[in-house]
């Protein structure tokens, strides 16, 4: 599928958590009770996003654009067979031409000795037209296929919106991971600032076991896991960017400042996603309406072998005061006549040896959309399958770092309360902190990645009702 945004990740956040996890730094999830800051400006939930990308995407404005000339080739294909109407008028004026075909009273030829002699006006009106009354189906089949077009084009609109519905999940989560690896930052920061500090107070009081080395090594870590900070930001900045672009909305634009949590509602079964796909997923109801679209392009080729019967008629209305009516039926007079009639008829064409190869050329383009029908649904489930196997990945991923991060969080908390009560050494911080760090930072990971997988699988199978909210 193609996306501005890339096929699966967002770079940005990603190559800053890739950093992060390098070095074994903490870009997790922000501390549990950590109070949302405010920020300027309207924060909008994910769902505002998304009816605000509707609206605003241009994209989706594009699409839109192509959907409207569709419907108007099906109004032309609708019409063009009964309005086959032509209307000619002319005015002029005309020298004195007097008599009959037999005899003339002008005395001189009009075209030459009159020019310049008792020009008087002349006018002509000519209506003429041919309705349909049997083509033997040319006419329904045309509209039939050119109502199939209208469906190709609605379902690509639906593609499009599922792709920037994609593309916003994609980019709000990004901006939430980034967020959290801040708040996970600051936090292994304050634990870093407190062991330098009492390190830093044990080598003044100049007691036994401080070393100006072991200061070192955590201050160095504490900048090392500062230094991501800016990682970080970039990341945030540029999904937020993302999302700016997509709903529309440049000046104030923010979301709401809550951590990622495990999604709460159960993972639908693979089958009902296949179903989802092969019902709602906009590629595959495409090349559906693409086959019935050739089928009745095939059915319309196949009718041209026969003839087109419909009703003609004609209207002619001339005058001019310079000239002589004749009253004469068996003289066609230009000047002076109003004629009509109408007639049924038939017209048929007999270039049957090269029709007969357009039919075979439309049957050819059927199997052929047939065929790519076939090739679009097996490839839709063959992505929904891959997908669904990504989503249990990382459930089962999210899961094992959880409960490695409690218990990290347990070793770093032991540690910890050792130094407060005066005993321990704050050498002994940096391990549990860098095992505490990890896996924070494994899990955020891991819980994004639900959120995005999910998110990934709802749109392959075009269920967008089992994508994930967060909150």
């Amino acid at each position: 599928m193609p996306s501005s945004w890339g096929a699966r990740n967002l770079p940005p956040c990603r190559a800053a958590l890739a950093a992060g996890l390098a070095l074994g730094l903490a870009l997790g999830a922000r501390p549990a009770g950590a109070q949302e800051s405010p920020r300027p400006g309207r924060a909008y939930t994910l769902e505002e996003c998304l009816n605000l990308t509707d609206r605003n995407a241009p994209q989706l404005w594009a699409a839109r654009a192509r959907l409207a000339q569709v419907h108007a080739q099906l109004d032309e294909a609708k019409w063009t067979p009964f309005s086959q109407f032509t209307a000619q008028a002319g005015f002029g004026v005309l020298p004195p031409i007097l008599g009959s075909i037999h005899y003339t009273s002008s005395g001189f030829n009009v075209l030459s000795t009159a020019f310049g002699q008792g020009y008087e006006p002349f006018f002509r009106f000519e209506f003429s037209g041919n309705v349909p009354l049997y083509t033997f189906g040319k006419i329904t089949s045309s509209r039939a296929a050119a109502e199939a077009g209208v469906r190709v084009s609605e379902w690509d609109l639906e593609r499009v919106r599922q792709q920037a519905h994609w593309d916003v999940r994609r980019a709000y989560f990004g901006l939430m991971l980034a967020r959290d690896a801040k708040y996970v930052i600051d936090e292994i920061v304050s634990y870093l600032d407190k062991g330098v500090a009492g390190l830093g107070e044990k080598l003044a009081r100049g007691e036994a076991g401080a070393s100006e080395t072991e200061k070192l090594k955590l201050e160095v870590y504490r900048e090392e896991i500062f230094a991501r900070t800016g990682e970080a930001q970039k990341g945030g900045e540029a999904a937020l960017a993302a999302l700016r672009f997509l709903t529309g909305v440049q000046v104030g634009f923010d979301i709401l400042d809550v951590p990622l949590k495990r999604p709460a509602a159960p993972i639908p079964a693979l089958a009902q996603y296949l179903e989802a796909a092969r019902l709602f997923r906009p590629e595959t109801n495409m090349a559906r309406a693409g086959v019935l679209a050739r089928k009745h392009m095939a059915a319309f080729q196949r009718a041209r072998l026969f003839p087109d019967v419909g009703l003609a008629f004609l209207a002619t209305y001339s005058a001019s005061p310079s000239a002589t009516i004749q009253n004469n039926a068996w003289v066609q007079d230009p000047f002076n006549r109003f004629i009509y009639g109408g007639l049924v008829g038939a017209r048929w064409s007999l270039d049957l040896l090269p029709q007969q190869a357009r039919i075979a050329r439309a049957e050819a383009e059927v199997d052929e959309t047939r065929a790519l029908e076939r090739m679009a649904l097996a490839g839709v489930a063959a992505e929904v399958e891959g997908s669904y196997a990504s989503v249990l990945e990382a459930r089962l991923r999210e899961e094992a770092w959880d409960r490695a991060e409690h218990k990290a969080k347990r070793w770093l908390a032991s540690v910890q309360s050792a130094l407060d009560v005066g005993g321990g050494d704050e050498k002994d911080l940096v391990e549990p902190l860098k095992a505490y760090a990890n896996a924070r930072a494994q899990h955020l990971v891991a819980l994004h990645d639900v959120y995005k997988e999910l998110s990934h699988l709802a749109f392959l199978s075009g269920w967008e009702g089992a994508a994930p909210s967060p909150g």
